[in-house]
């Protein structure tokens, strides 16, 4: 969608840029006259101004929806999990995992109403009366296993068909994508092919709605421990009794950590925050790419606006003999890469604003993007400071060298 964007604004950065300049025209009254003349200027030289704005429109949203769209989808996350999350402890380890031991003895604490170790298994599900070739597999299914009687007292799912109520050791419940994709429904058999080589049927106990970002499939325990990889546990849900102080269950909790080497205990919100995974920072891959564009871009635009500025050294010798003083021509010169400045940022947050506000409303219902404030702090400060810092120095340069020609000035118009 904002490569989509980008080249409409390419493509038409013409006309857009001289319907921006227009609006700035109401401002005049607001600047010195070296402003003026620089407005007058960016509607005499459309062109420039859009050579100019391009790159920088390229560049300032690109990076700001890169690096703002895993915020949101971690946002997302958080969200989701929280909805989700019924239990008031989650626990979880600085190591590989946490010991299935752990689970058995929370459950066993007083004031705990469930407790259950949450494992991320991997598999190919599809119905169990699918051929080999038919292409109705989910290949790569992402699968949890967690202890059957305890997911109902753990986890609000969003059941939309069936209940969590019903789910055994011969039976599974499937996100509603899984389902559709599969052609499946409550009561319907489906197989799981185990990376190992294994293979069990279940049958559909629940269809749930609150897939995102969690499972395609919850399965028991039991079965997918024996097909798992490793025995860890990625996490231990738990939920204190009705009545029962949670602070007081946690207090438990921690005293069991201390036999367990890495273990730690948070509390449901910090839990959700944390399955969101590292959402506050891009990838590295993606970081080099978007290093790669700006440091390009950075290129393009002290390029064209050194060749522009250079190529104006008639406009700025008459402008010195028509009285104008060097400061006064540089001032003006100033003023227009602040202003080309404003119009390629004003774009570029339209094309953000479009993408990013979109994507924030679908995945957390909020029309009010998080954005990487920071980065886009830096990334607006370097597009002034390398604008202006441009004309700056090739104007001051082309000035000195027309000015110290015998008849400099003069000969520069004629």
């Amino acid at each position: 969608m904002v490569l989509v964007l980008i080249a409409g604004v390419a493509l038409l950065a013409p006309p857009v840029c001289r319907a921006a300049v227009l609006l700035l025209a109401p401002l005049r009254g607001l600047l010195p006259r070296e402003g003026v003349l620089a407005v007058r200027n960016l509607r005499g030289q459309n062109a420039r101004l859009a050579s100019t704005v391009t790159p920088l429109v390229l560049a300032v949203s690109l990076t700001g929806t890169l690096l703002s769209v895993p915020l949101i989808t971690a946002e997302g996350a958080r969200q989701s999990e929280r909805q989700r999350l019924l239990a008031d402890h989650v626990v979880t380890s600085a190591g590989p995992g946490v010991a299935p031991r752990y689970a058995e003895r929370a459950a066993r604490l007083p004031g705990v109403a469930a407790a259950s170790g949450q494992l991320g298994v991997d598999g190919e599900l599809r119905r169990a009366d699918a051929a080999e070739g038919d292409a109705a597999a989910v290949v790569g299914a992402g699968l949890v296993a967690l202890r059957a009687d305890a997911v109902p007292h753990l986890l609000d799912l969003g059941v939309r068909a069936g209940s969590l109520d019903r789910l055994g050791a011969a039976s599974v419940a499937l996100g509603a994508d899984t389902a559709r994709e599969l052609g499946a429904a409550v009561g319907d058999r489906v197989r799981v092919d185990w990376d190992d080589g294994g293979r069990d049927t279940f049958r559909v106990a629940a269809v749930y709605s609150r897939d995102e970002g969690f499972a395609d499939a919850v399965l028991p325990s039991a079965t997918a421990a024996r097909h798992a990889a490793d025995p860890l546990q990625d996490s231990v849900l738990v939920r204190a009794a009705p009545g029962a102080d949670p602070a007081a269950v946690g207090r438990e909790l921690t005293a069991l950590a201390a036999e367990f080497p890495g273990t730690r205990v948070a509390g449901a919100d910090e839990g959700a925050r944390g399955a969101s995974g590292g959402g506050d920072a891009a990838g590295l891959f993606v970081l080099l790419l978007l290093l790669m564009i700006n440091a390009f871009t950075a290129i393009a635009v002290v390029n064209t606006l050194g060749t522009a500025t250079a190529g104006r050294r008639r406009e700025f010798a008459l402008l010195r003999l028509a009285g104008a003083q060097s400061s006064q021509v540089l001032r003006m010169l100033v003023w227009e890469a602040v202003l080309t400045c404003v119009i390629a940022l004003s774009l570029a947050a339209v094309v953000c604003a479009a993408v990013l506000t979109t994507l924030s409303t679908a995945l957390t219902g909020s029309a009010v993007p998080a954005l990487a404030a920071g980065s886009l702090t830096v990334l607006v400060v370097a597009a002034f400071l390398v604008t202006v810092a441009t004309v700056t120095l090739v104007g001051r340069t082309v000035m000195r060298r027309t000015a110290a020609a015998p008849g400099g000035w003069a000969e520069a118009v004629s």
